[in-house]
């Protein structure tokens, strides 16, 4: 999912990327950066973070969760799209002799053309970010070659191989809101942003940032931003980045099996215990419970049951990206594209 993306695409078309970054990234003079020399406490993954880990690299993505709400929206607008011009066409075919078969039409052409409004706004303004695109980001993070592997729709930025060593953190991000171009003057405004934790929909996390070659530079050539991990707080997953990164697999607490992400799409069941379910598994875990399956509450997995096939038929409206073969992301080493947990080798020669 693009969520975070979709916003700053359309806000960048509107205000012009300096200010899109500065309003919808947050990275502005009045926020703390910090850069892979700097250390902001422990390292560990909070949650099903990492596609990959081996001494070359970590993989991770962007955020999953949350398919089901926007798809049932998708579902009634398109629907209603469909339905309305149908309704109106069969009723016209049936009475074609009514003296109010003209009138019916000019209403149902008008309420058509009012759902593809409709529907075209809130495609364009966040469902383009959800449903026929890929289905989430990968993000290599390459100590062997010192590179970010950035793969993404062209939409949201595209494909892109940046420097670790340009990266600018920020894991204390939180989402917009409703603020708008300028709110970093405010005191008032600032501490709001933080305070409200990403809003409703707790949109807040790890956001990591490359600055432009020249500050002065009308295109602002050599900067970008991606929203990493899932939407917690970014600053153990900042430092688990981060000190992989410097100091190697061997300096980071190995992840558990349930601190990794599968690649490629879910059936249902993998779905509800993968990832909706997984929190409560992880804290089952942590409290000591031989089996953490068997002590999630039914009402819980009830209560997600009726979104599965939602979740599981959006997935199918995306695709699974790849590395290009040309970038030797894998450092020669091919890697999986189906599957979960760790994967052999974790340790290889790097190959050119």
């Amino acid at each position: 999912m693009f969520i975070a993306e979709v916003v700053f695409a359309c806000d960048k078309r509107q205000w012009g990327q300096k200010v899109a970054v500065e309003v919808d990234g947050d990275i502005h003079e009045h926020t703390a950066l910090y850069g892979p020399e700097d250390s902001i406490g422990a390292s560990y993954l909070n949650a099903h973070e990492l596609f990959d880990f081996n001494e070359h690299f970590i993989e991770l993505g962007s955020r999953v969760q949350g398919r089901s709400f926007h798809f049932m929206i998708f579902g009634v607008l398109a629907f209603a799209i469909v339905l309305m011009p149908a309704g109106g066409l069969a009723w016209m075919l049936t009475n074609l002799g009514n003296p109010e078969a003209p009138l019916a039409a000019a209403i149902m052409a008008a309420l058509t053309t009012f759902g593809l409004f409709v529907f075209g706004y809130y495609w364009y303004i966040l469902l383009r970010g959800i449903f026929l695109t890929a289905l989430t980001a990968r993000y290599r993070f390459n100590r062997t070659t010192g590179k970010v592997y950035v793969l993404r729709p062209r939409q949201f930025g595209g494909n892109v191989v940046l420097d670790w060593r340009r990266v600018k953190a920020h894991p204390n991000w939180c989402a917009r809101g409703d603020l708008k171009p300028g709110f970093q003057y405010d005191p008032d405004l600032r501490t709001q942003r933080q305070s409200t934790a990403g809003g409703h929909f707790g949109r807040k996390g790890l956001a990591l940032y490359w600055p432009p070659f020249d500050p002065n530079d009308p295109e602002r050539k050599g900067e970008d931003i991606i929203w990493v991990g899932q939407t917690i707080d970014g600053k153990p997953l900042w430092e688990y980045i981060r000190v992989f990164m410097q100091e190697g697999m061997k300096a980071v607490p190995a992840p558990d099996l349930d601190e990794y992400r599968r690649k490629g799409r879910f059936s249902m069941w993998q779905q509800l215990w993968e990832d909706e379910l997984k929190p409560d598994v992880r804290m089952a875990k942590l409290k000591g419970h031989l089996n953490p399956r068997s002590a999630v509450a039914l009402g819980r997995i009830l209560m997600e049951v009726p979104f599965l096939p939602f979740n599981t038929l959006a997935q199918w409206l995306c695709y699974w990206p790849t590395f290009p073969k040309e970038w030797n992301s894998d450092c020669g080493q091919k890697r999986r594209e189906k599957g979960i947990g760790p994967e052999e080798p974790l340790r290889w020669k790097a190959k050119a």
